[in-house]
């Protein structure tokens, strides 16, 4: 990527799929809904939320912190009118073209229908073609099984597996590291 390219992140466009529509996340959506899901265990058991108690002010100061990061953009994701989860890309590390990438549906009565794997999809597209980032990464507790098939059918692949990672459940377990690299970007960044 050419450093004049470099541009920070204001809002999130947008995006729109089949089965999904993705909006910016802001704190419009911050809801009794999404509190709930992310303190339902079983909902956050694969991540690092699982540590917190979360509240509507712990979620506001969430999107606010993404609002106003240059580096990172998040999605409402939405089935018709529903919020159903989030999907959030970055931070961006400029320098190295590559951005991070995760998707979380709250919704568990929306889990197994292609959600998350057509949001990715929506949001890799977006950050390939008009952000031009070379790659994107994304890390999972070994065990997360559906995550890593949403993210394999987005065409992410295993790059990595990190021994005893994570302490999960009362057990050390790996973490697998996946990523996808843009087909169409086969030059280094510009490294002035």
């Amino acid at each position: 990527m050419a450093e004049s390219n470099i541009q920070p992140f204001h809002r999130a466009p947008d995006l729109t799929g089949d089965k999904v529509r993705l909006s910016h996340l802001g704190i419009e959506f911050v809801s009794d809904r999404y509190v709930d899901w992310m303190n339902d265990y079983e909902v956050v058991k694969f991540t690092e939320s699982r540590f917190s108690h979360h509240t509507h002010q712990t979620i506001e100061q969430f999107v606010r912190n993404v609002e106003s990061a240059t580096t990172s953009l998040a999605w409402a994701i939405f089935v018709e009118s529903e919020h159903i989860g989030n999907i959030k890309l970055g931070p961006v590390d400029w320098r190295h073209s590559y951005a991070d990438i995760g998707v979380i549906i709250g919704s568990k009565a929306h889990w197994g229908h292609g959600y998350a794997t057509e949001s990715l999809q929506l949001v890799v597209d977006w950050a390939f073609r008009n952000v031009h980032l070379h790659k994107l990464t994304s890390g999972f507790y070994d065990g997360n099984n559906a995550s890593v098939r949403a993210f394999e059918k987005a065409g992410f692949s295993i790059e990595a597996r990190q021994s005893s990672h994570y302490y999960f459940e009362g057990e050390y377990i790996d973490r697998l590291a996946m990523a996808i690299i843009n087909p169409s970007d086969a030059s280094p960044p510009n490294q002035s």
